[in-house]
């Protein structure tokens, strides 16, 4: 299902909007603007079951569910779920978050964390809770005038807002490929304490053998408190800080969930193509991913060696391996995804009746018949570029740490030396760059990825390798083994880095520095990068854009009988369908809900992935759920549901029928991850922690039933 923007009398003003509808389907496709919600899905989501009002979930004026939806951190969701700042996400969201509390004496990973008073709420620093109080249409203002800057009516737009809503950060982001602008208005708590996290055992359990996929056990939730001034306002962390009196907060349903009910999930999803033509998603699926998906191959079995060996390599690469890992495995269920739901095939068919209905109006052929085939020209032409761009992003920047601190200490170094910073300042620099890799930080595991990844980034770029890097290669016989070595164990990386001494002189370590095969191979890297690649990108991206944005205009005005919904761009969001199970292939059905039974089933006693504290696993064996079983006497764990989500989800609140929370939505199925590119029923399905898990986890097996004495659970 799509959304039509009908336009008003400006080629690119959205202010007026109508919905062209003549039945009624579940549109379970689809991530809707709340403030859009009353003209374009009210009547539809009340048909499906939904039993609130639009106004409850957005509302300018009042509170509304909108104000008890979060963005936590900068890249998740989370939500207020009690009036004294209780927050609820996902334990991935807040893993790195455990990780900096934990040590091997105190490893929190392992063992959970529950605070049993305000005193001993854990501070994070940088971690913050930002609240959307506002969102309006601006296209109009935005686009007017005949100002090719658009930045100049931006910057006024947000000045005229800011002046009259002084307390709130405002931004303006672009949909529809820059044929709409909304502004957004944000307010943002920086006082944000960790209250309490299960061991990763729950909170992880399948760990990557698991993720992505379904069926699934995983309690994938923690909670953090939100903490403002005396005056509710936001501030900086304070000890006389108090907890935030939230405007709103979210009532859980403890009653549970059955199949067929109406599901909404309320977040902010973070990106989307799903206008792009079937020719780049060929070389998304075909060339871009493959070749990702085959550095991560190389760099992940290199660490799970290592952590397995060994507790103090898996406590510091616990989240860098979740991070590396999540998208790895993403990428190859989305190539799987797009083959079997045949979506580049389902693509083409729509661009030839794209190009049909062009032929039928002489107007739209005049206006936009060249658009596609020159969609297609510009995106050929900077598939070299974004091959050489992703193989260093992957090596340079992730796969080894070692060459993306060696970037940093080349600036620093090159600013020295130019007399823009002085001798105390460089080392005020290195300082921190230094501190940074070293933190969580193994260098056999970064010497061993070094060695590997080299010689493939080399053969795999061929010619587009930097030249520089291609000539050290051959002079050192292609030796990266030997190579590798003599980085990590010369006396710059054993002294002057993993041993760092301010009293050494700058320029000594600055000499030391440029004689390290690393350096060598960063700078040459770095520059191959900024001379040779980037600015092809971002020449070739300004057209692709420009052409993306009439394209997307030409789509909505050719198909005007469809509605089109804007990509995902992380802002506040809304979807909705139900719950309900799939077939996915042949001869394969999955129920919508699991159990912990299947906990049991995975169990196996000391493994990384499916280990089981003792004390847990004796309330699984002894069924003691108390009030949290499902009909049939079981504690359900997770269930899934048809709400388009993607990456930013992670954490949102599954809502039922009269906006109550029922689940913590943390992952999709991996058989429909293609679901960013194209949505199919059929394969689509996000997964979500069951309410009454978080509850009884809470309160039965941490012990922290004071919490639930916040919350208002209903049954």
């Amino acid at each position: 299902m799509y959304l039509f923007l009908n336009r008003s009398s400006r080629v690119f003003g959205f202010s007026t909007l109508f919905v062209f509808m003549s039945y009624l389907l579940p549109a379970v496709e689809g991530m809707w603007l709340p403030i859009f919600l009353e003209k374009l899905n009210a009547d539809e989501m009340k048909a499906m079951g939904m039993r609130i009002s639009v106004d409850d979930i957005y509302h300018f004026q009042k509170a509304s569910l909108k104000d008890a939806i979060v963005i936590f951190g900068g890249g998740c969701t989370g939500e207020m779920i009690s009036p004294n700042g209780l927050l609820l996400t996902n334990h991935h969201c807040g893993y790195g978050i455990i990780q900096s509390h934990s040590s091997v004496e105190n490893d929190l990973l392992s063992k959970g964390f529950w605070a049993k008073n305000s005193s001993e709420e854990l501070k994070n620093d940088g971690l913050s809770a930002t609240f959307i109080r506002m969102m309006e249409d601006v296209t109009d203002k935005v686009l007017s005038g005949d100002n090719d800057d658009l930045s100049v009516n931006i910057l006024a737009v947000m000045a005229e807002y800011q002046e009259s809503h002084p307390d709130l950060t405002f931004e303006i982001k672009p949909f529809y490929y820059g044929n709409q602008y909304i502004i957004v208005g944000k307010e943002i708590f920086k006082d944000v304490r960790l209250v309490g996290a299960p061991p990763s055992a729950i909170g992880k359990y399948g760990s990557d053998t698991d993720n992505w996929m379904w069926p699934r056990h995983t309690g994938d939730f923690a909670v953090f408190r939100v903490y403002a001034d005396a005056n509710n306002n936001p501030a900086a962390y304070a000890v006389d800080n108090v907890p935030y009196r939230s405007r709103k907060h979210l009532t859980i349903n403890a009653g549970g969930v059955k199949e067929g009910d109406f599901t909404m999930v309320f977040g902010f999803p973070g990106r989307t193509q799903q206008y792009l033509p079937a020719r780049e998603i060929e070389y998304i699926t075909q060339v871009y991913n493959p070749e990702r998906i085959e550095i991560r191959d190389l760099v992940l079995a290199n660490l799970d060696r290592r952590m397995r060996a060994s507790d103090e390599v898996r406590i510091k690469y616990a989240s860098k391996y979740a991070r590396i890992s999540n998208a790895w495995k993403k990428w190859r269920g989305e190539n799987i995804g797009i083959r079997e739901s045949n979506g580049i095939e389902r693509k083409k068919n729509m661009e030839f009746e794209f190009r049909r209905r062009l032929l039928s109006k002489p107007e739209w052929n005049q206006k936009y018949g060249y658009v596609l085939d020159s969609l297609n020209f510009y995106y050929a032409r900077v598939l070299p570029f974004k091959r050489a761009y992703f193989y260093y992003a992957e090596i340079a920047n992730q796969g080894v740490e070692a060459l993306g601190a060696m970037q940093k200490w080349i600036k620093t170094v090159e600013k020295y030396e130019a007399g823009e910073m002085s001798e105390e300042e460089v080392w005020s620099a290195l300082d921190k760059t230094i501190k940074g890799l070293k933190k969580d930080y193994a260098p056999e595991a970064d010497q061993e990825s070094f060695a590997i990844l080299m010689p493939l980034y080399l053969r795999r770029l061929g010619d587009l390798a930097p030249y520089s890097i291609t000539s050290f290669d051959k002079k050192n016989n292609g030796d990266w083994k030997t190579i590798s070595e003599e980085a990590f164990n010369d006396k710059f990386f054993v002294d002057f880095v993993l041993n760092f001494d301010e009293k050494t002189k700058v320029k000594k370590f600055i000499k030391r520095m440029k004689k390290n095969h690393l350096y060598y191979v960063a700078n040459g890297m770095v520059d191959h990068l900024n001379t040779n690649v980037l600015p092809s990108i971002y020449r070739l991206n300004d057209i692709i854009n420009q052409h993306q944005k009439t394209y997307m205009e030409a789509l909505m005005v050719i198909f005007n009988e469809k509605r089109f919904y804007p990509d995902a761009n992380f802002t506040m969001r809304v979807s909705y369908g139900k719950v309900e199970g799939f077939a996915p292939v042949d001869a394969v059905k999955y129920h919508w809900q699991t159990t912990h039974k299947g906990i049991l089933e995975k169990y196996i006693p000391g493994d990384y992935e499916f280990n089981l504290p003792d004390p847990f696993l004796e309330l699984l064996r002894s069924e003691s759920f108390g009030r949290y079983v499902n009909e049939q006497g079981l504690l359900p764990v997770c269930f899934v549901a048809s709400n388009h989500t993607t990456g930013g989800n992670s954490g949102s609140p599954a809502l039922n029928a009269d906006g109550h929370f029922i689940g913590l939505n943390f992952d999709r199925a991996w058989e429909g991850t293609m679901s960013d590119l194209n949505y199919d029923i059929k394969r689509c399905r996000n997964i979500m922690v069951d309410a009454r898990y978080i509850l009884w986890v809470i309160e039965h097996y941490a012990g922290a039933g004071y919490l639930l004495d916040e919350m208002d659970i209903v049954w």
